[in-house]
């Protein structure tokens, strides 16, 4: 396991974009600490690990593990006044992004560092394992589901690549995926054929409201869309052409 878990580790933090100083800061042990356990002479606690692998997104043992806290963190250091609340495990996760930099003592965001923030709540509850979520086969899009759900009066707000759209104009959607209060009424408003378990390929994915993430949504042209810093947080932890997104709508990249 230890060789697996350096390699693990090794890869996590550079599709992360983390120094090895950055992911030392982020569960305060010294660089020396990282590199040694990525170089497997040394393995690390179960704590340690389990410390490690959540910053960067991989908690041990279980999917649909992601931290809604992170998203609560990142959320709460743009806008303060937001109703969210700020648990002990949104002070946690002050502590590690203030460790490197991203947040002030207040918890509010560094200035210049709202795009790496961003990111970094991305990253760490990414789309794939949000708790609760269930993927269906692929077929309707974004706006073709929402547009059944409104009808029936089911709460939802798009998110992703789709709810990217909404803020800006782009082309295609690479995974069409929704909020809603109640994910089997949605699936059956919408007509929804719950995917294979282990399949792969397109899909339609529900996530249930989480007090967090659906927290400011906001009316585009008749759509339900998650707030823009939901969206940008959702699109940096989701696939393929999302992190494009994220970034332009982060001034990060031109459309």
């Amino acid at each position: 396991m230890g060789v697996d878990l350096a390699e693990r580790i090794s890869t996590l933090r550079r599709v992360n974009g983390l120094s090895a100083r950055q992911l030392a800061a982020l569960v305060d042990v010294a660089p020396t600490t990282v590199t040694r356990i990525e170089s497997g002479a040394v393995s690390p606690s179960f704590d340690l690990a389990q410390e490690i692998l959540t910053v960067l997104g991989e908690p041990i043992g279980f999917t649909g593990a992601a931290d809604v806290d992170a998203i609560a963190t990142a959320r709460l250091a743009l806008d303060p006044d937001l109703d969210v609340a700020s648990t002990p495990g949104v002070e946690l996760w002050r502590q590690r992004w203030g460790r490197i930099g991203l947040l002030d003592g207040e918890g509010r965001v560094t200035p210049g560092k709202e795009a790496d923030l961003l990111f970094r709540a991305g990253r760490a509850a990414r789309l794939t394992r949000r708790a609760g979520a269930v993927d269906f086969t692929a077929g309707l899009s974004a706006n073709e589901v929402a547009d059944l759900l409104r009808g029936t009066g089911i709460d939802y707000a798009l998110t992703g690549d789709a709810g990217a759209n909404r803020y800006r104009s782009s082309a295609g959607e690479a995974w069409p995926v929704l909020y809603v209060e109640d994910v089997a009424r949605a699936a059956e408003a919408a007509g929804l054929a719950r995917k294979a378990s282990g399949s792969f390929g397109m899909r339609v994915t529900l996530i249930p409201f989480d007090g967090v993430s659906e927290v400011g949504r906001v009316d585009i042209a008749g759509i339900v869309v998650v707030a823009r810093d939901q969206v940008i947080i959702d699109a940096y932890g989701g696939i393929d052409r999302m992190v494009e997104q994220a970034d332009i709508l982060m001034g990060r990249r031109v459309a």
